[in-house]
């Protein structure tokens, strides 16, 4: 761990077991912070400075005072290329005093050291100089650290430098209970991910408006800061964690942002005591894997108390398809006041090749009988247990969490059937599988016809309404027991080549759980004609057979032979995902989007 001498400004490593007693800053990053490679080279520069200067009026009688101060800037900069992480062509800063005082981050450095000596400290730790980022190895254990160090600060200051000092909460304490709810509703640094921990893992915290005058300390403000945060007061006064699920600590932080979106998740390590790989580049992906990090240190299943974040009608929510874990924290918004149960896991949840392996208690959903009812060991400010809705997508042990919009409370705390389960985290939907729910039919490629096909573009659907041309899907009305949808397209074998138009018709039957296609040339009726007689037309053209759910496959697939070449232009229909939406997929050889 690096320190700052408060004294001189020189950074110092230490090693676990002799570090100091410090003070640590809590901020808000701008954008003009001072790094340590820059620190390093400024305090360097200032001690050949202070060298220079002792030895001045000796050296210029002698007349080499220029050349001993060029001589120790050369060394300085020679050793700043070779162990300090600068390279050929880098801008080294202007360490003048002038200079460096403009910047606002190395006057937070200054403020910092004095206020900790003030307080009786000798060292302080800042993260924008204290960590040499340009070291992927000492970044990653340095965020892995980061809770600890903020634990183990004697003080730690808090800097808000958007919030000016009110005049009024100098001669009135109500004006300053109401300054500091103003502050922590309105600050920035009430809203970044990092200084979540950084409220919580210190025992003594000291906030300063943006000229660094005192408001006032963590005890003062415990209510105004839970109020503002979600945070129990009794979590800020002593910083407990244990206690709490694991949902509710998510809540924390379902509001909060941060530039990088795998620092969202990094960010929360020390609140779950969790030590992960920083992987920078895989974005929402490091949230699944600090999950799945929590997961092998808990049987808290309030892991699974989050909800969807949709701004979907409920109809449209209900074709929602998710795995078991949360995408961001912001699902977990509703989550404040989640408790888990005082129950023993008997199966432990494990990680396979085909998906989270988990035991869960199932009941029947009284009003779907194609789904269940799973408690997830957790229960509300109500004392109501709280279950999510689980689908079988395979007939086996595959399963997805439907409406993931949904988190049903349940009295009389009802004990449910153990199941044992695998879900994946991104699903594989079988292409046989029927929802009464589906809601879209969307236009594919079909790439597993691996010989040459024709170029195929549409030139219109029916019904137009029905048509999102940008996404290039249909949408199933949730109200229509039969859907009918006809997509006329134009083949050409090449650039130059003549044009064949043909016609797919493809239908959803939720009466009898059916859909299908099928590939034709015929005249239509003008697609703005009267559903009714559109419908008549569809059924005259289509074979009987087609209808019968039984012969699914043999319905399900076709070839359109274009002209006289031969050449065939395979359509498929199967179930998939749409985004998040469970529909259907309507794959043809050669399509491209496109006028």
């Amino acid at each position: 761990m690096r320190l700052i001498d408060v004294d001189t400004l020189e950074i110092k490593a230490f090693s676990e077991q002799d570090v100091p007693d410090y003070a640590i800053l809590s901020h808000t990053w701008g954008a003009d912070e001072v790094t340590f490679q820059e620190m390093s080279l400024i305090t360097r520069m200032n001690s050949v400075s202070q060298a220079f200067s002792s030895q001045r009026s000796d050296d210029s009688r002698e007349g080499n005072a220029g050349r001993v101060y060029e001589s120790g800037a050369v060394m300085v900069a020679m050793e700043m290329l070779v162990h300090g992480g600068w390279g050929a062509g880098t801008n080294v800063p202007n360490t003048s005093e002038e200079a460096l005082m403009r910047r606002e981050g190395y006057c937070k450095i200054i403020q910092s050291a004095k206020e900790a000596k003030s307080l009786g400290y000798q060292w302080v730790w800042i993260d924008t100089c204290c960590i040499d980022k340009t070291s992927s190895a000492e970044l990653q254990e340095s965020i892995n650290s980061m809770y600890k160090w903020y634990k183990e600060s004697s003080i730690c200051l808090v800097y808000l430098n958007d919030v000016a000092p009110s005049i009024a909460a100098t001669i009135d304490t109500q004006a300053t209970f109401e300054a500091a709810s103003n502050a922590f509703t309105n600050s920035r640094w009430i809203s970044r991910g990092w200084t979540l921990q950084e409220l919580v893992a210190p025992t003594a915290l000291r906030f300063y408006y943006q000229d660094w005058t005192l408001m006032g300390d963590k005890r003062e403000f415990l209510e105004e800061l839970s109020n503002a945060t979600g945070i129990p007061i009794f979590v800020l006064d002593n910083g407990e964690l244990s206690e709490l699920s694991i949902a509710e600590r998510m809540s924390w932080a379902s509001y909060r942002q941060t530039t990088r979106i795998e620092d969202m998740a990094y960010c929360l390590l020390g609140i779950f005591d969790i030590q992960m790989p920083l992987l920078y580049g895989e974005g929402e992906k490091a949230f699944i894997r600090l999950q799945e990090e929590i997961l092998k240190t808990t049987d808290d299943y309030s892991l699974f108390a989050w909800r969807v974040v949709t701004s979907d009608s409920g109809s449209a929510s209900k074709s929602v398809y998710r795995g078991l874990l949360a995408r961001s924290p912001l699902e977990f918004r509703h989550c404040s006041s989640v408790e888990r149960e005082n129950t023993t896991c008997t199966l432990p949840m494990s990680a396979t090749a085909i998906g989270l392996h988990l035991e869960l208690e199932f009941l029947n959903d009284p009003k779907d009988r194609t789904r269940f009812l799973v408690l997830i060991r957790c229960n509300n400010s109500l004392n109501q247990r709280l279950a999510i809705y689980l689908k079988c997508i395979d007939g086996a042990h595959q399963y997805a969490r439907v409406e993931a919009g949904s988190l049903i409370p349940i009295d009389n705390w009802p004990t449910g059937q153990p199941r044992s389960i695998y879900i994946r985290q991104k699903l594989n939907i079988p292409r046989d599988f029927f929802a009464i729910e589906m809601r879209c039919i969307r236009i594919q490629r079909r790439f597993e016809h691996h010989s040459v096909s024709p170029t195929v573009k549409i030139s219109s659907v029916f019904p137009p309404l029905a048509w999102n041309p940008r996404i290039h899907e249909l949408s199933i009305p949730s109200t229509t027991l039969e859907f009918f949808a006809v997509l006329f397209l134009r083949a050409q074998s090449s650039p130059y080549g003549a044009s064949t138009h043909f016609q797919i018709v493809v239908g959803f039957n939720r009466r009898n759980k059916h859909y299908w296609c099928k590939a034709m040339q015929r005249r239509w009726p003008d697609v703005n004609v009267d559903p009714l007689r559109w419908h008549a037309a569809i059924r005259k053209a289509l074979p009987v057979e087609i209808n019968d759910p039984m012969l699914k496959n043999d319905v399900r697939h076709d070839i359109f032979v274009v002209g006289e070449s031969g050449m065939g232009i395979n359509v498929e229909v199967r179930a998939g995902l749409s985004g998040d939406h469970i529909g259907l997929h309507l794959l043809v050889d050669g399509f491209v989007k496109g006028p």
